[in-house]
Order: C-alpha cells, then sequence, then structure tokens
C-alpha cells in the first residue's frame, strides 16, 4: 500500500483513506486499532474554503444560544486544558496510524445502500492528516472537489431517472404541490413559459426549507450565509446545496429550472442530510464497539445517542471532526459538554423518552428512529424557546408594534440581549432614523444568526419565521384565484383574515398603488408593506438584499457581514 505522500503526489490515482467504510472495516482491522482510529479519513480542500474559514478559539461556543440561555461560554481553563488535550491526542492517534489505508470505492458503500453523496460527505466529516506542503493539499482539494460533484451528478442523474433509493415519484409529485404557490408567483425565465433562474429559484428553495423546518441551508440563504465554517472541512461540505443547485441548473440551461426539477433538489438534498446525520449516528454506535447488525440494550443506546447529540450542539467538537475516535474520548466529550451546556439535562431527558417505550434490545434501525425523535424533539423545543423569548420582549414599551428602544433592551432583556450595536446595525435591526434615540426592529433581531440553534454543516436552526406564514397565505390565495382578478382586493382581504382586524386605509391605498406598478409579491417594496401591517413578524427589508433592482432579494454574496 502507498503511502500518503505517494498517494497526494499523483492526482489520478484512486482517493485512499486510514479506514475504510464499516463492511471493510470490521473484517480488516483489529479492535484496537478501530477503538484507536475509527474511520480517520484523508480529504481535500477548496479555493472557496480557504478564503471563507472563521478562526475559532479552542473551545468557543456559538451556538445553542436559547436552550443554553446565553449568546456564548467560554469553557474553565481547566475545561479548556481538557479539550486540548482531546485534540492532542486526536493528531497523535492520525500520525500512529500513517499508511494504514484501505480503498474507499464508491461500489463498498453502494454495497451497504449508501448512495454516492452520502459516501462523499461523510469522507469529508472525517479528520485528515494535514497534507505537508501545498502541492499535497492542492491534489487533494482537486480530488475531493472532483469526488462531490461526480456523486451529487449521480444523484441528481438517478432522481430524474426515477430510480432513486431514497425517495419515489410519490413524494417528487408531494413536493411539486408544496412548491407550486411560491413557484407561481415569482419571476419565470422567458415570460411565464420557462422555469426559474438561479437567483428565484435559490430563493424559493430557501423559503421552503425555512418554512417547513425554520432552517436556513447553507448556500440557500439571499443574504448570504450567516457564519463562516471553522475550517476547510466543513466549508466544502457546507457549500453542497449550493453545488447541488449549480449542477441542476446546468443540465436546464437557459429554460431555467421548473417545478419537477425543483422537486427533485429539495428530496435529493432532504436525502443528503439524513443520510450524513444517520453516518453520524453509524459512528456513535461504531466507537461503542457495536457493528451496525448487532443489537445494544437501553442503556448502551441512551450513551450512543449522547455521542450523537453532543456533536450535533457542540461546535468545537464538531468542528475538530463530526465523529468521535473511542469511546474514551466520545465519553469525554459528552462530560465537557455536560458541565459548560446548560440545555443538556433537556437533551437527556429528550434521550431517555425516546429509549422508555421500547424492549432491552434495540438494532441500529431502531436507533437511527429514537436519533430522529430526539432531534425532533429538540427542534420543536427551540422553536418555543423562540416564542417565549418575543413574547419577553413585546412585554417591553414598544413592543407589541415590534420596534422598542436600544436602552430598554438593555435594560430589560437581560443575559438574552447583549449583541453589539455594530451587529444589529450590519442585521438592519437598529433603527437610528433619531438622533440619540435607537431602536430595535424585533422580527430583524429574533430572525438573526445569533438566535440560531443546532448549527450543522448544512444549515442552522433558527427562529421561526412567522411572517411567513403569512406571505405563505398570500401566494395560495393568489394561486388559487381567477383570472383578471384584482389583486389589491385579495391581498387586502387575505391580510385582514390574518390580522383578524380590518387594514388600515393607508395600507389599503399603498397596496393598490403597488398593484397598479405591477406587484412584486417577493420584491423590495411589498416586504415594506408588510413590515407595516405585520411589525412584529415581518422584519424591515435591508437595502443591501436587493441589489441592481432585483424582484427578489438577492444579497449576491457568500456571508453577512454579521459572520465577520
Amino acid at each position: 500500500l502507498e503511502s500518503p505522500i505517494t498517494r497526494l503526489a499523483n492526482c489520478s490515482r484512486r482517493r485512499s483513506y486510514l479506514v475504510t467504510p464499516p463492511s471493510i472495516l470490521y473484517s480488516k482491522l483489529h479492535a484496537q486499532v478501530m477503538n484507536a482510529a475509527i474511520l480517520i479519513a484523508l480529504f481535500g480542500l477548496q479555493a472557496f474554503a480557504e478564503n471563507n474559514v472563521q478562526p475559532q478559539a479552542v473551545g468557543y461556543i456559538l451556538m445553542q444560544s436559547r436552550l443554553r440561555g446565553t449568546k456564548s461560554t467560554v469553557p474553565s481553563p481547566k475545561e479548556e486544558e481538557e479539550i486540548i488535550t482531546s485534540q492532542k491526542e486526536v493528531a497523535a492517534k492520525k500520525e500512529l496510524f500513517v499508511g494504514k489505508q484501505y480503498s474507499d470505492d464508491d461500489e463498498t458503500c453502494s454495497a451497504e445502500g449508501i448512495t454516492p453523496g452520502i459516501c462523499a460527505l461523510a469522507s469529508l466529516a472525517k479528520p485528515a492528516i494535514e497534507p505537508e506542503t501545498r502541492e499535497e493539499a492542492d491534489c487533494d482539494a482537486k480530488e475531493s472537489r472532483e469526488r462531490l460533484e461526480r456523486a451529487l451528478i449521480a444523484e441528481i442523474e438517478s432522481a430524474l431517472s426515477g430510480s432513486h433509493s431514497g425517495f419515489d415519484s410519490a413524494r417528487l409529485l408531494e413536493l411539486e404541490q408544496e412548491l407550486r404557490p411560491t413557484y407561481a408567483t415569482l419571476p419565470h425565465e422567458n415570460g411565464t413559459s420557462g422555469g426559474l433562474g438561479l437567483a428565484p429559484a435559490r430563493y424559493l428553495l430557501h423559503q421552503h426549507f425555512l418554512r417547513q423546518h425554520s432552517w436556513y441551508v447553507r448556500g440557500l440563504d439571499p443574504a448570504g450565509d450567516g457564519r463562516r465554517p471553522p475550517n476547510e472541512k466543513e466549508a466544502l461540505r457546507s457549500r453542497v446545496a449550493g453545488h447541488l443547485l449549480e449542477v441542476l441548473e446546468s443540465k436546464v440551461g437557459k429554460n431555467g429550472l421548473d417545478l419537477k426539477m425543483l422537486a427533485v433538489f429539495v428530496a435529493t438534498l432532504e436525502h443528503l442530510l439524513q443520510g450524513d446525520q444517520h453516518e453520524r449516528l453509524k459512528q456513535a454506535w461504531a466507537v461503542h464497539g457495536l457493528r451496525p447488525e448487532e443489537a445494544a440494550d437501553a442503556g448502551v443506546l441512551s450513551s450512543v445517542l449522547e455521542v450523537f447529540m453532543a456533536h450535533h450542539v457542540y461546535v468545537s467538537t464538531k468542528a475538530e471532526s463530526g465523529y468521535a475516535f473511542t469511546l474514551e474520548t466520545a465519553k469525554r466529550e459528552v462530560k465537557t459538554i455536560a458541565k459548560i451546556y446548560s440545555g443538556w439535562p433537556q437533551i437527556q431527558d429528550f434521550i431517555a423518552q425516546a429509549v422508555k417505550p421500547r424492549g432491552s434490545r434495540w438494532t441500529f434501525e431502531d436507533a437511527t428512529k429514537a436519533a430522529d425523535g430526539v432531534l425532533l424533539q429538540f427542534n420543536e423545543v427551540s422553536g418555543a424557546m423562540c416564542r417565549d423569548m418575543e413574547q419577553d420582549f413585546s412585554k417591553l414599551p414598544g413592543g407589541s408594534l415590534g420596534r422598542i428602544s436600544l436602552e430598554d433592551m438593555r435594560g430589560g432583556a437581560g443575559d438574552l440581549f447583549r449583541e453589539s450595536n455594530e451587529y444589529l446595525r450590519e442585521l438592519g435591526a437598529l433603527d437610528e432614523s433619531l438622533p440619540g434615540e435607537p431602536y430595535v426592529f424585533l422580527p430583524n433581531y429574533m430572525l438573526g444568526p445569533s438566535n440560531c440553534d443546532g448549527t450543522t454543516s448544512f444549515y442552522d436552526l433558527c427562529c421561526p419565521n412567522e411572517c411567513e406564514a403569512h406571505k405563505s397565505h398570500l401566494e395560495r390565495v393568489l394561486a388559487s384565484a381567477a383570472p383578471k382578478t384584482g389583486i389589491s382586493g385579495l391581498l387586502a382581504a387575505a391580510a385582514e383574515e390574518r390580522m383578524s382586524s380590518p387594514l388600515p386605509q393607508a395600507a389599503r391605498t399603498q397596496l393598490e398603488r403597488l398593484a397598479n406598478a405591477g406587484l412584486e409579491l417577493h420584491g423590495r417594496d411589498f416586504a415594506y408593506w408588510l413590515h407595516y401591517i405585520f411589525p412584529r413578524q415581518c422584519p424591515m427589508p435591508r437595502e443591501s438584499d436587493f441589489k441592481d433592482g432585483s424582484m427578489v432579494p438577492d444579497a449576491k454574496k457568500d456571508f453577512q457581514a454579521t459572520s465577520e
């Protein structure tokens, strides 16, 4: 077997890893080797990644603000020392097993029922031995990008042919129905005869995941991503949605993306995200000495789910690898997060509820269902805490109108509100129209990155966007309207239904003016109108999100200014 250096010097050779997928891992590696270096992988960098990586202090937590009750947490010196020790052990294990490589043939993944995209993404999540020269790094980067691109093309082609193993035609039809109302209200290529161009398509897909899951999917957010990846491997993984969309667009050319293509995108991305999630669970299962075909008792399953959730909520652990290396390391990580993350007891309660109903033996398939349930509970509680926080802010003077003085926010919100003025200004949440009397737009603040939970490689779980529920209702009304029906009258009646009160005359007059000028439901002027009638739910639009007179939000940048 060639050494990593020899392999990296020849980009045309097949990529190889320190440890293979599970089927070969269990048959070829001794148990001590498995415990010391499970699924350690070599992967590449990306030109995009090199310029967009966020430096991060050891152990610094930048997420879980609501369940933790604070915006950021820095471990104590002792806890930080434990984290550094753990990272040094990881580095030592990487060096120890240099050269013990096995091929990562995609055929192996296929034999295990793992589709190419999931296989490629999982390989990127595994920790790498750093290349020693720039030439090696470039070679590895090229190899990683090409493998991911081939895998995504394979996923798309199997979906378009109707042969994808992760979803069927019924799911695609269901997604087409979900997307149709928004699709009908967006600008199309070639008038109404074509599909959607790249910017409207990206916006529609962003809206879909935002409405369905409160996810801000990286590469789809029109405002740019809310955080920079902590390292190069996360940067490459985080671009999967944007790259998948580019693959689809390249297939349709100037005709634009139609409903079927957009449904294929959603189904494929859902499949990839869930598959990657299950691969992380598989690693938590493996560090407990379990093969995929073996069963666990309730106590072991609880430990598996704790390791899995620790990597879901703990940025520093995930940034290092996305995987636990040994059971000892995994338990140390769980112990660390239990000390510094006040929401951990709730997660333990979710795990206990998931494990309790069943008997004494759990298969890996049972474990995936339990993990899915724990994540769903976590998401629901996160959303409920958002609503509780918004209710608390609304009790402050001006809160019922969604506009609170900065002084009252600083004095009345306690530890939950401590973002800088610069952050609020970049977010579009700071109203400085009155000299010396700054105000905060509540919906802009609530929907900002600092209030997001559950950060993954692919998305941030953020506060539910109540404004999107209003917009979705308006879209359905327009989609079901008869041709040549007065738009302003329909929208006014629909808005009054949502408000449970008459529409102010000024708002009605402005709506008629917008309709006469050719109303764009997702444009800047209508966003101002929505903010006027729903000031607590709909954010004040930012001029920077509507570049060059675009009819949909499109800041034309990879990252928001708040991510700096």
